[in-house]
């Protein structure tokens, strides 16, 4: 059996070093930023651990990605009322889309 979605996130993560408040550009920077990195046509002194560790990096992304687009955000009557313009952006993202707490929202 495969491992949850929740424990690829938790390595994806780690992998990608993410902070708690992350961007999608941010996400897609570190990708760039790691497959650059590890790319067996830049690491051809050690050919196996690049290519094991690129292969790490795409599922990480897959993943994270996979996460994300999942995401559905209704813009009915009840968003513009649940939303306050003095909410700050986590208060906004938790209104909208409950307590996710893979992201360690505990409020």
């Amino acid at each position: 059996m495969g491992k949850k979605m929740s424990e690829l996130l938790l390595e994806a993560v780690k992998l990608f070093e993410l902070e708690d408040e992350t961007s999608i550009n941010e996400i897609n920077k570190k990708y760039r930023e790691l497959l650059f990195k590890w790319h067996p046509d830049r690491c051809r002194d050690n050919y196996e651990e690049s290519k094991e560790m690129t292969d790490r990096i795409i599922r990480a992304y897959k993943t994270v990605m996979i996460y994300c687009s999942n995401y559905r955000i209704k813009f009915d009557s009840e968003f513009s009322d649940k939303i306050s313009p003095t909410d700050t952006p986590d208060e906004f993202w938790h209104k909208r889309f409950g307590h996710d707490p893979l992201w360690g929202y505990t409020k």
